[in-house]
């Protein structure tokens, strides 16, 4: 079977997509796979054809300051944030994302269109040349339903009138907000042969099916009255391999505290600076995975932490007492899947949202982004004495281990593709 991929050169998106692509290889399909440049080492890895992107952002790569073409980090709220993400990647790679999907359609006919959710231009072309569709979503289900709270609110679910009411005017924000790309949308459904529709997220709704790689336990919008075309399929997770050996000695039995803050450039270094001085007079290891995106040459290294640029979260997870992150969605379900709280310091995006999550869940506390060091300290504490946390991990580690995500998809994607 042919399956044709598409991928945007983000950060935690990548991993769970790129499982799938590995999961795809390993079952003896051909798999191709239209990504950033950024993301042709890691998608070659997987056995699959890289092609790049020659018209939709080429360069892209969020990593770097430079190279993020969204910037959203520097917006001063939430919506301003929320208005960049719309403008410059959901629409603003749109028709370019539409007319390159629809150019290798043609010369390499598929069976089954994989695309992430944020690349609606790949839905439009897959349906412009009748190949069936499927989008995999790789953060809490995006799109507004009734009885749930709207992603990027960071808002609990709310019952009663009051909460419908709350939930109301905010999908009618969403879909006012959302209108201006519906023109967009038209001409690129147009150059396909397609006719208008009214709504925005009426094409990524047309899709066969939307994969949403968490367990519903972690995820409002699951109690909430979902299209019938989204299913729930579990984590996703790359294979890792190698042993992790602690850089302290054998008699240290101090806690392991794991701190990570993105893959991606956010403008993370003040937060960082401050978990780790926090961390600095406590009796805990504190093992920093810095990435790509953070010098940790700039930072103060207390003499209880120690940093590396990468390491697989799960190589260590099962040592750690505590997880403290920026709360991305995949470091959330990485932590969970081991049972190991987390201390969610949220900067922008979805992170917000995800830890009100792990609040709700019972399975990690949440600070500010800005908080000081003296209010980390005092969480951090809080959060390896409360055994209650560690509990609701656990009861996370179950449901998210009740499904593997990538065979879940490729089982399914199969019975797509031979349909």
């Amino acid at each position: 079977m042919r399956v044709f991929q598409t991928l945007l050169a983000f950060s935690g998106n990548a991993p769970p997509q790129l499982a799938l692509t590995r999961r795809l290889v390993e079952r003896g399909h051909e798999v191709k796979v239209l990504a950033h440049r950024a993301a042709r080492e890691r998608i070659e890895a997987t056995g699959a054809e890289f092609v790049e992107f020659k018209r939709a952002q080429p360069e892209m790569d969020m990593t770097r300051r430079e190279s993020d073409p969204l910037r959203d980090w520097e917006a001063r709220t939430r919506f301003g944030a929320g208005q960049r993400v719309r403008k410059n990647l959901l629409v603003g790679l749109l028709l370019d994302t539409s007319r390159e999907c629809a150019e290798l359609l043609k010369c390499w006919p598929a069976e089954v269109v994989v695309l992430d959710w944020m690349l609606p231009g790949a839905a439009v072309a897959a349906e412009g040349a009748g190949v069936p569709a499927v989008a995999l979503v790789h953060c809490p289900f995006p799109l507004p339903i009734e009885g749930a709270p709207l992603l990027g609110n960071g808002l609990r679910p709310m019952g009663g009138w009051l909460g419908a009411v709350r939930d109301g005017v905010a999908r009618r924000v969403y879909r006012r907000v959302f209108a201006a790309g519906v023109p967009a949308l038209n001409e690129a459904r147009a150059e396909q042969g397609l006719r208008p529709v009214g709504d925005w997220d009426a094409q990524l709704l047309g899709v066969e099916a939307i994969y949403v790689m968490t367990a519903p336990e972690l995820d409002f919008s699951s109690e909430g009255k979902l299209p019938p075309n989204v299913h729930y399929v579990g984590p996703a997770f790359e294979p890792f391999a190698g042993e992790w050996r602690s850089p302290w000695p054998e008699s240290n039995a101090d806690p392991l505290v794991l701190i990570s803050f993105s893959t991606s450039y956010m403008n993370q270094r003040a937060p960082v600076q401050r978990v780790l001085d926090a961390v600095a007079a406590l009796p805990v290891r504190a093992l920093l995975t810095s990435g790509p995106a953070l010098d940790s040459a700039t930072l103060r290294i207390p003499a209880n932490a120690r940093t590396v640029t990468f390491l697989p979260h799960r190589l260590v997870l099962p040592d750690a007492a505590l997880m403290i992150t920026h709360a991305g969605w995949q470091t959330v379900n990485a932590a969970l899947a081991d049972g190991v709280p987390l201390l969610c310091v949220p900067g922008g995006r979805d992170q917000p949202d995800n830890a009100v999550r792990v609040v709700r869940a019972g399975a990690g506390m949440r600070v500010r982004g800005s908080a000081s060091p003296r209010k980390l300290r005092k969480a951090i504490v809080a959060a390896l004495k409360d055994p209650s946390l560690r509990r609701g991990a656990g009861v996370m580690a179950k449901a998210l281990a009740r499904s593997d995500g990538a065979d879940e998809m490729a089982q399914r994607i199969e019975r797509l593709g031979a349909a």
